[in-house]
């Protein structure tokens, strides 16, 4: 019953409905954010998230106390030193999770509850709940993909978040034929090149030309024949190959340039969209990704896309500018927090108050030992637009 209420109450806060906080006077949320340093643009676009999911939250005594980490780890124990001092009941973030351990030695961190944007699974804290879309509800939406017994290429960088991704292929029913990872952008070319086997099909590609101009040549005296041989040739040196790639699905682990400069290298090596499918993680609906051509068709896992667009018509209006992917999740984290605190009589949150199966702004997720498992959707890009599958 007790979660029944929860989820309710997370939904009318959901759909604006006034909330008369009678049970407690005020909540304190402590914004552990980087407001200057390095990256401070980030830490500042979801400050500015937090303030306008507030001022939406009607008739709620919400007071955010703003703790600048500076981008570093003595600044994150200083903005915790202060947040503690301030007596906040929650703390909203860090962003990366490598500053809980930063803090994690500090006086207060353990009875403090903290709600980060990170997407981190293992390892976790028991009073950090990491709000990030995770690398575990990614694949699980993408398993139906792979859900047969086709073979797939899994290609990306050499990193350890690759390696992971790659672990987690394992339990898809496809089967993985070859891994192949690239150790820095100018390794690209030379990578695809030899995965598309290039070299070989341009190879017979050019022969197979060669021996019809010679054909062509012995068939000087018919001049309808000439003709149409003469088309084909013209036809087939528009190519660079002939024999078509002798894989149909690609599993893409690389993000920004290189995802765009990876496909595209596949389609400069003639295995593109139309013979190929190629799947990636989470793009969150950057437009830039509908820019390059070689990127249609290519299937992720994401949030729901009309309330992302909601929220992004509403930045676009009032700030002039998209909104960035991990502002969204604020317009989930803040309701959260607030139906939590405010539907209990307990003066001191818990992590674990914050069980329970919720719908919000980003989707369906449910939170459970700390981790949160959403319900992402398959999108694809077609015609230069997002496209629910």
């Amino acid at each position: 019953m007790k979660k029944l209420f929860k989820i309710i109450f997370i939904l009318l806060i959901f759909l604006s409905i006034n909330v008369t906080a009678q049970a407690k006077s005020e909540l304190k949320i402590g914004a552990i954010l980087p407001l200057s340093g390095d990256n401070q643009l980030l830490g500042n676009n979801i400050y500015q998230s937090i303030l306008i999911t507030i001022f939406e939250l009607k008739n709620l005594n919400i007071k955010i106390i703003p703790l600048d980490t500076k981008s570093s780890k003595e600044g994150a124990i200083s903005a915790f030193k202060e947040g503690i001092n301030q007596n906040v009941d929650i703390f909203v973030g860090p962003i990366f999770y490598e500053t809980v351990d930063h803090i994690k030695n500090i006086e207060g961190f353990k009875n403090k509850v903290f709600i980060s944007y990170s997407n981190i699974e293992k390892n976790l804290f028991p009073n950090v709940i990491n709000f990030g879309v995770n690398l575990s509800s990614q694949t699980n939406t993408l398993q139906e993909l792979f859900n047969n017994n086709d073979k797939f290429i899994f290609f990306g960088d050499n990193s350890n978040f690759t390696k992971k991704v790659l672990e987690k292929t394992k339990k898809f029913k496809s089967r993985n034929t070859r891994s192949v990872f690239y150790t820095s952008f100018n390794d690209l070319d030379n990578k695809i090149k030899k995965i598309t086997n290039f070299e070989n099909r341009n190879k017979k590609h050019l022969l197979e030309i060669k021996k019809l101009e010679e054909i062509h040549e012995s068939k000087k005296d018919n001049e309808t024949e000439n003709s149409f041989d003469l088309q084909v040739i013209e036809s087939m040196k528009k190519h660079d190959t002939s024999d078509k790639v002798d894989f149909k699905k690609v599993f893409v682990s690389s993000f920004e340039d290189e995802l765009i400069a990876s496909i595209s290298y596949f389609d400069y090596y003639d295995a593109n969209y139309k013979d190929v499918q190629f799947v990636t993680l989470n793009l969150w609906f950057d437009k830039k990704y509908l820019i390059e051509p070689s990127l249609e068709n290519l299937i992720f896992p994401s949030i729901d896309l009309n309330g992302f667009l909601e929220l992004n018509k509403k930045y676009q209006a009032n700030f002039g500018r998209n909104i960035y992917h991990l502002e969204a999740l604020t317009f989930d984290i803040i309701p959260l927090i607030s139906a939590t605190w405010f539907s209990t009589k307990e003066t001191q949150l818990k992590a674990s108050m914050f069980n329970g199966s919720y719908k919000g702004k980003t989707g369906e997720f449910t939170i459970k030992e700390n981790k949160t498992d959403r319900k992402l959707f398959l999108y694809k890009i077609e015609n230069k637009k997002f496209k629910k599958i």
